[in-house]
């Protein structure tokens, strides 16, 4: 009886794994657009290496994806830039991992920095985040990179609410199983950024942060020094910027004080004097985070106009700018 019981368990396991891995690697909608997003940046990235024997390779959430046009940043001012950026739910560190694989001499890695109420929770990883690297690289990313080897339990375990939501999708809106994918809705452009065609942000009011918290930064240090051995390990340099979100003036401050907690780092942090706060709604989509196809294309040549004048924040800048709010 026992043994028939154990047999049963281990059954269940390996069919659990496997149903999991299928999910993730097949038929997580996600997963699937971002894993398309990766293709067309490899394609792009065999372009501009033709043109450009260093690059600028973005990292980070959607807030990259969805608004650093490397188009326009090489029109703009010639600057070669790769965009390698997925989604915030992936984790910084899963995120900074994919980014890396991007990364050759002579290379810089940009950083997109936390904002709002952005935190750096456990080790920088989630399930989903694991999931989609290993999908993309294999068991690579738990022995090299910044991915710990600890985080290989994630391949085990299950997303039954997913799994849910999806067979519900299939069901309902079999045309549109992921927002994005939905030509409607967004497009790839050649350079990989995903230009999001819905509105709904224009119509809204940038959020007023008044009495706004500081940012936490528990764990950003240890992440950085991590991503800094990486890249001098393949002769690239680190340095970060703090993307643009529709709010008020008011959230200015508290953006200085992160872009002065990395400085001190040693990061350097590109000068935008809008600080993350940027009013004007037409310059977004259809979430705070997400530029419009204009808005991306105007951001995008003001970063490569920094990155080409190497225009960085100083310690004294940044505190005038905390002491006078």
């Amino acid at each position: 009886m026992l043994k028939k019981l154990c047999i049963l368990l281990i059954l269940g396991v390996v069919i659990s794994f496997v149903i999991n891995r299928v999910y993730e690697v097949y038929m997580r909608p996600d997963s699937l657009f971002f894993q398309k997003c990766l293709q067309t940046t490899k394609e792009w990235e065999e372009e501009v290496r033709n043109e450009s024997s260093a690059c600028y390779v973005f990292s980070g959430g959607s807030e990259v994806r969805m608004n650093i046009e490397p188009l326009s940043m090489k029109e703009a001012h010639n600057i070669a830039a790769i965009n390698a950026g997925t989604q915030a739910q992936n984790g910084v560190r899963c995120n900074a991992q994919l980014a890396l694989d991007f990364i050759r001499k002579g290379d810089t890695l940009v950083i997109s920095g936390p904002r709002g109420s952005s935190i750096l929770k456990d080790d920088g990883c989630s399930h989903a985040g694991v999931n989609f690297c290993y999908t993309q690289k294999g068991l690579g990313i738990f022995t090299q990179g910044i991915i710990p080897p600890s985080a290989i339990i994630s391949l085990f375990q299950g997303d039954a609410l997913n799994y849910s939501i999806h067979a519900m999708r299939l069901l309902t809106r079999p045309d549109c199983i992921y927002r994005y994918s939905s030509p409607q809705n967004a497009r790839i452009s050649k350079s990989g950024r995903v230009e999001v065609l819905l509105t709904s942000e224009q119509g809204q009011r940038p959020a007023d942060v008044d009495g706004q918290e500081d940012i936490v930064l528990d764990g950003w240090e240890e992440l950085i020094n991590d991503l800094r051995a990486e890249c001098e390990n393949k002769g690239a340099r680190l340095i970060m910027y703090i993307g643009r979100e529709h709010a008020s003036i008011n959230q200015r401050k508290a953006a200085a004080k992160v872009a002065l907690y990395f400085t001190q780092l040693g990061i350097p942090v590109i000068r935008d004097p809008y600080l993350g706060a940027w009013e004007d709604a037409k310059m977004f989509s259809d979430f705070s985070l997400h530029l419009s196809v204009e808005g991306g294309r105007q951001y995008s040549a003001f970063l490569a106009e920094c990155l080409k004048y190497e225009e960085f924040w100083t310690v004294e800048e940044l505190t005038r700018i905390i002491d006078a709010h």
